[in-house]
C-alpha cells in the first residue's frame, strides 16, 4: 500500500508539471509580433475602420443603383368630401348644390421605381469613398508598424529586466560565498568581524534588489502581454535574450526614400480627400437628371369587400424625367469652395512637412543606432573590466592584502557596470526599432 501511494504521488507530481509546462507559453519577440498583429486593440480598431468604409463605399454606390418601392395605403372615409357645385347643372338655376363624389372604402396598391441618370455629387461621392477605403487600408498598414514597435519595445523592456534579475542573482550566489568564507576567517581569527558585517550588509541590498526586481520582472511582462493583446493570466516564458537579439540586430541601412514611408501616403491621401472635397462641391452646381416610373391600381369600394376578385381595380400608370438645375445659392457654394481650397493648400503643406519630418527621423534614427552601438561596445569593454578588477580585488583579500570594504565597492562596479551595459543594449535595440519603423518594417 505505500508503495502504491507512492507511485500514485509520483504520478500526480509528474502530470502537474507537465500541465504547468503546458500552460506557460514561449513567446520570441518575432512570436510575440505575429500575435500583436492578430489581437492587438489598435490592429483590430484599424481594421474595424477598414470594414466601415468598404461598407460605406457599397452603401453609396447603391444610391446610384435602380431603386425600387412597393406601397399600399388604405382609407376609410366616415365623411366623405363635400362639394358645392352650381344648380345650373341640375336644373335649379341660383342655387347652390352640395355633392359628396367618391366611395367611403379606397385602397391602392403601388409599385415605383426611379434611377439616378446623372449626378456630379454622387459621382465624385464615390471616388471619395474609394480614395477613403484606401485610406484606411493605409491606417492598417500604419498601425501594423505601429504595433511592431510597440511589441519590440516592451518585449526589449521585458528580457533586460529579466536578465538584471539573473545577474543579481548571480551576484547574491557569489557574494553569499564569500561571506561564508569570511565568517569561517573571522573564526579562525584571519579576519575581522566589520569584514563581516560589511559583506553581510551587501548581501542584504542584493536580497533587496532581487525582491523589487522580481516584482518588475512580473510588470514588464504584463505590460507585453497587454501591449500585444494577450490575456494578462497567460503564463509566458520569453525566449529571446537581449545578448541574441542584439547580435542579430542589423546595422544594414536600405536606401531611403521618404515618399515610400506610410506616414508620407497617409498625407497624400489626405490631400486627395481633399481635392476630391472641392471637385464634390463644384460638381455641387451641375444639374442632376432622374428617372422614374410608377404604378398603382386603386379599389373603390361602397362595401369592404377586398377580397372578392370579381370585383374592378382600376390602373394609374405613370412615368417621367425630373431635372434638377441650381440656379442662385447667395454666393454661399461659392465660398464654400473657397474654403475647401484653402484646406486643399494646407493638406498641400502638410504633405510637404510630413517628408522633411520623416526624412529628419531618418537621419536621426541613424545617428542614434551608430551611438548606441559604439555605447554597446564601450559598455561591454568597462563591464569586462570591472570583472577583471574584483576577480583581482578577491585574491588580495584572500591574502590579506585587502578589506571587505573594497570588495563591496568592486562588487558594486560590476553591478554598475552591468546595468550600464544592459541599459546601452536596450538603448541599442530601441534604435535599432525606431529605424525599421521609419523604413515601414
Amino acid at each position: 500500500m505505500k508503495s502504491i501511494l507512492q507511485s500514485a504521488f509520483v504520478i500526480i507530481v509528474v502530470v502537474h508539471a507537465t500541465s504547468m509546462r503546458a500552460q506557460t507559453q514561449q513567446l520570441s519577440l518575432i512570436q510575440a509580433q505575429d500575435y500583436a498583429l492578430k489581437n492587438a486593440f489598435q490592429v483590430k480598431n484599424a481594421q474595424h475602420d477598414k470594414t466601415s468604409a468598404d461598407l460605406t463605399s457599397d452603401e453609396l454606390l447603391g444610391i446610384g443603383l435602380p431603386q425600387l418601392n412597393g406601397s399600399l395605403q388604405y382609407q376609410n372615409f366616415i365623411n366623405l368630401p363635400t362639394s358645392i357645385v352650381p344648380g345650373d347643372f341640375f336644373g335649379a338655376p341660383g342655387q347652390d348644390v352640395r355633392v359628396q363624389f367618391g366611395v367611403p372604402h379606397q385602397m391602392t396598391v403601388g409599385l415605383s421605381a426611379s434611377q439616378l441618370l446623372f449626378d456630379g455629387t454622387w459621382l465624385v461621392g464615390l471616388e471619395a469613398s474609394k480614395a477613403y477605403a484606401e485610406l484606411q487600408r493605409k491606417n492598417i498598414q500604419k498601425s501594423e508598424i505601429d504595433i511592431r514597435a510597440k511589441t519590440a519595445e516592451a518585449y526589449s523592456m521585458a528580457i533586460t529586466t529579466q536578465a538584471n534579475l539573473s545577474i543579481l542573482r548571480d551576484m547574491l550566489t557569489h557574494m553569499q560565498r564569500l561571506l561564508n568564507d569570511t565568517e569561517a576567517m573571522q573564526r579562525e581569527g584571519y579576519s575581522e568581524q566589520q569584514d563581516v558585517d560589511q559583506l553581510m550588509l551587501s548581501v542584504n541590498e542584493l536580497m533587496i534588489q532581487i525582491d523589487y526586481t522580481e516584482q518588475y520582472v512580473k510588470i514588464t511582462k504584463d505590460l507585453l502581454k497587454f501591449a500585444i493583446g494577450m490575456p494578462l493570466s497567460t503564463e509566458i516564458e520569453l525566449s529571446d535574450t537581449w545578448e541574441s537579439l542584439t547580435e542579430t540586430a542589423g546595422d544594414d541601412v536600405l536606401s531611403f526614400n521618404a515618399n515610400s514611408t506610410i506616414d508620407v501616403q497617409l498625407a497624400e491621401n489626405g490631400l486627395l480627400m481633399q481635392q476630391l472635397n472641392v471637385k464634390s462641391k463644384k460638381a455641387a452646381l451641375m444639374p442632376n437628371l432622374a428617372a422614374f416610373y410608377n404604378v398603382q391600381t386603386q379599389g373603390l369600394r361602397d362595401e369592404f369587400d377586398y377580397f372578392d376578385t370579381s370585383l374592378p381595380w382600376f390602373p394609374i400608370q405613370l412615368w417621367g424625367i425630373q431635372l434638377n438645375v441650381p440656379i442662385l445659392s447667395g454666393g454661399s457654394k461659392s465660398k464654400t469652395i473657397k474654403k475647401t481650397q484653402v484646406e486643399v493648400q494646407r493638406m498641400t503643406d502638410m504633405v510637404s512637412m510630413t517628408k522633411e519630418a520623416v526624412q529628419l527621423e531618418y537621419n536621426t534614427a541613424t545617428t542614434e543606432l551608430a551611438f548606441s552601438k559604439k555605447r554597446m561596445t564601450q559598455a561591454k569593454s568597462n563591464l569586462e573590466l570591472a570583472k577583471s578588477i574584483l576577480e583581482k580585488e578577491e585574491i588580495k583579500y584572500r591574502e590579506g592584502l585587502s578589506n571587505s570594504f573594497n570588495i563591496t565597492q568592486r562588487n558594486q562596479q560590476v553591478i554598475n557596470a552591468q546595468s550600464a551595459y544592459t541599459n546601452a543594449a536596450i538603448a541599442y535595440m530601441n534604435a535599432q526599432t525606431k529605424l525599421n519603423k521609419v523604413l515601414n518594417k
